[in-house]
């Protein structure tokens, strides 16, 4: 598996429509630089609205169209239902409000990885090269007192617990300065609740878990986790190719079959409603098995999920968007 991970994160880097599916983020603690990164540099942006969308049935996955040529969108995360950010390829920044996307200034050509944000005013988005931006209501900014690695994904408990996680490098924001971390391996996906709890999915080295200090975790199903979503300190979900999903209940392990399809992302709504995307199909835990689908609606391989209340949005390539409500 750790062939198509590679296979994966080189294709991601080129912006092909992608035939295959795998997980991106990663995560990390320790010495701190020092280096502020307030986000409140940089040009204002210019949004290109895109046409209204059509309102969609109750339960049924729904195409909504970007404002922007056909591009690999790799992330997305809902702040709240009514504000939704995508990134992908290219520094594609989209945003949702007002049933319309638009694209936003990112002020950069890399390619972007991830996107988290803790409020409509203070959102992140990482990607290649040492590409860190913050979002501060107004305009995208470059962050300082960061690493020149390419960065997978961003996460965060709190406007002041933000975590960016890239080639074998976790950086924390406490809110003033960096802390940075040396995880051996290449880091896939993050995930935690609180600045005591935080996971890292891997190519290779198991899953990296972060309580009062990293420890390696070995769920079973192999050594690759492409996912991981932490719903608390004792409900994790993990995806893995040897099992499907792995689920932790705080105390073990189990796997769960996730027949035809390995997650490259997850969303959770609740412990018996959670959402995951695999090449054209999506995934639905109902809080007893998985059910695996390709929606009508996708025709693209699908790479990035999240959601607000009950609406979930999922993105992918070809500047791919789904909406389920």
């Amino acid at each position: 598996m750790k062939r198509f991970a590679i296979v994966l994160l080189a294709t991601l880097g080129c912006g092909q429509p992608q035939g295959s599916m795998l997980d991106g983020g990663v995560d990390g603690g320790g010495g701190g630089d020092g280096a502020t990164g307030d986000g409140t540099e940089g040009t204002a942006d210019a949004p290109i609205d895109g046409p209204p969308i059509a309102s969609c049935p109750v339960d049924t996955w729904c195409i909504e169209s970007a404002p922007i040529a056909p591009t690999l969108l790799s992330a997305v995360h809902a702040v709240s239902a009514n504000d939704v950010f995508a990134v992908g390829n290219g520094g594609t920044i989209l945003r949702r409000q007002n049933g319309s996307w638009s694209a936003m200034a990112s002020g950069t050509t890399e390619n972007l990885r991830g996107v988290w944000g803790a409020s409509s005013s203070d959102v992140w988005a990482v990607g290649a090269a040492g590409t860190v931006l913050r979002f501060n209501g107004i305009a995208w900014s470059p962050v300082s007192g960061v690493l020149d690695i390419d960065y997978t994904a961003v996460s965060g408990s709190s406007a002041t617990d933000v975590w960016i996680v890239g080639t074998s490098r976790f950086q924390r924001w406490n809110g003033t300065s960096w802390s940075v971390q040396s995880i051996a391996g290449t880091l896939l996906a993050v995930s935690g609740t609180a600045p005591n709890n935080i996971w890292i999915g891997t190519e290779s080295v198991y899953l990296k878990r972060y309580a009062s200090s990293w420890t390696t975790v070995m769920p079973g199903g192999g050594t690759d986790f492409y996912a991981v979503k932490a719903l608390s300190a004792t409900n994790v979900w993990a995806s893995t190719p040897g099992a499907g999903t792995v689920h932790y209940n705080g105390s073990t392990w189990a796997q769960v079959a996730t027949p035809g399809a390995v997650f490259v992302g997850f969303h959770a709504l609740s412990a018996t409603d959670i959402w995951g995307v695999s090449q054209a199909k999506t995934g639905h835990w109902n809080g007893t098995a998985w059910t695996i689908t390709q929606p009508a609606a996708v025709t693209s391989s699908l790479w990035g999920i999240s959601g607000a209340g009950a609406d979930v949005w999922a993105v992918g390539s070809d500047s791919m968007i789904v909406h389920r409500h």
